[in-house]
C-alpha cells in the first residue's frame, strides 16, 4: 500500500528488494555526522538485512520513494508498552531538508 502525501512524495511499506537500499541510505545519512565531529555515528553500520527484514515482514518499515520508485528515506518502528515507537528514521542527504 502506498500514499501520495503531496508534491509527488509517496510513502509505502518497505519491500524485500528495498532492504539493501535502506542500508545504503543509512550509510549516506551517517556520513553527514562526520562533518560535525560525530565520527562514531558516521562510522556506525546500518542494521543487518535480517533485522530490517523482521521490521519489513512485521509491517513496521516504510519508505519514501523518488519519482522512479527508488527509496530515498525510511522509518522503522517498534512497539513499546503497546505504543508505536519510532526506532530509526534515515534520509539520504540528496533528499534531506
Amino acid at each position: 500500500m502506498s500514499h501520495d502525501i503531496g508534491a509527488g512524495t509517496v510513502i509505502r511499506t518497505a519491500e524485500e528488494h528495498d532492504l539493501t537500499v535502506l542500508q545504503d541510505i543509512e550509510r549516506a545519512a551517517g556520513r553527514c555526522f562526520a562533518a560535525i565531529g560525530m565520527g562514531a555515528v558516521a562510522e556506525a553500520e546500518p542494521p543487518p538485512t535480517e533485522t530490517l527484514r523482521e521490521y519489513q515482514q512485521d509491517g513496521r518499515a516504510w519508505v519514501t520513494v523518488d519519482g522512479s520508485g527508488r527509496p530515498v528515506a525510511y522509518l522503522i518502528a517498534d512497539l513499546v508498552d503497546g505504543c508505536a515507537h519510532i526506532e530509526q528514521v534515515s534520509v539520504h542527504p540528496d533528499h534531506a531538508g
